[in-house]
């Protein structure tokens, strides 16, 4: 990280939204080390800046001129390994992961946590051949990942926390190991709080956006499944206006598709194909073909409905 004094940055941050030291360091550093950050005294790791960037709503990508040359590479590969986890593209983001870790200090509780959440994302290889973690062993990975950054960290009181997005990522990662596990009611209480969370503390609109929608994307398509269809309309319907007031299309194609299957399940059958249709194009708009194929295969078993480029 370069020498300019981006403390003074997180300190204006921090006075305006009316948090104090304790809070924003907490599982970083200690009260002291923040503060000489503030008055520029000390330069943290890329990984702190961002982290406590992120605590204040605000996205790290904005300060990228602050970067070095070696912590330019480790933010590129950032991007890719998020990107190639989003599109399950795991042996890739396996690589990629192999060469992140060559490149970060151990030491780093951030970095070490973005790995520890991509590793349980992305798998392991075995034999050569990349082998998924079995669901109990994927959450425990999560939760060691949560507890770098906050210690003493309990999934009964998320509201308590001050978070990151990465820090948010990886607990909605762990409530989809719950649902995964059938225990979608336990599942439900994380989201709830965490659905809260960005709504109460992000200030920023890029923040709470790229937040917002993938909590509505994930919670919608939990709560189809618990067959509490008005909510999940509700939330895909958030999570869409969210979408088309920032321009924000990755989410769109599940989102819509989780508000047509619940109208669908409600009986208003028009209604329901209308956006199932939307989630098709949506999905073919982003290039994202796997998806949009199980659209296609979706419309037709359910309203014999073919659809066309």
């Amino acid at each position: 990280m370069k020498a300019y004094n981006i403390g003074d940055c997180i300190r204006q941050l921090r006075e305006e939204q009316n948090v104090n030291q304790e809070d924003l360091c907490h599982g970083l550093c200690n009260k002291s080390t923040l503060s000489r950050i503030e008055r520029g005294c000390h330069v943290p790791s890329m990984g702190t800046v961002a982290l406590l960037l992120q605590r204040l709503g605000v996205n790290e990508d904005s300060l990228s001129f602050l970067l070095g040359t070696a912590e330019m590479e480790i933010s590129n590969l950032y991007k890719e390994i998020e990107a190639l986890n989003a599109q399950r593209k795991y042996d890739e983001a396996l690589q990629k992961i192999g060469q992140m870790e060559q490149l970060t200090d151990p030491k780093d509780r951030v970095m070490q946590q973005f790995l520890l959440r991509s590793k349980a994302l992305a798998g392991y290889l075995q034999d050569g051949q990349r082998v998924d973690y079995d669901n109990l062993t994927k959450r425990e990975m999560l939760l060691r990942a949560i507890e770098l950054t906050h210690p003493h960290f309990s999934l009964d009181n998320i509201g308590k926390c001050l978070l990151g997005i990465d820090e948010i990522k990886t607990i909605n990662q762990i409530a989809i190991t719950y649902s995964d596990a059938g225990d979608r009611r336990y599942a439900i209480h994380i989201y709830r709080q965490l659905f809260e969370y960005p709504r109460s503390r992000f200030y920023n609109t890029e923040a709470e956006v790229s937040v917002l929608t993938m909590l509505a994307y994930n919670y919608s398509t939990l709560l189809g499944r618990e067959r509490r269809y008005e909510e999940c309309i509700e939330y895909a319907q958030m999570g869409y206006e969210a979408c088309i007031k920032y321009n924000k299309a990755r989410m769109l194609g599940g989102l819509l598709l989780n508000w047509g299957y619940a109208l669908q399940k409600l009986g208003q059958e028009e209604e329901s194909k209308s956006k199932i249709k939307d989630s098709y194009h949506a999905y073919r708009l982003m290039q994202r073909f796997p998806e949009a194929e199980n659209v296609r295969k979706y419309a037709k078993e359910t309203f014999g409905l073919e659809l066309v480029d």
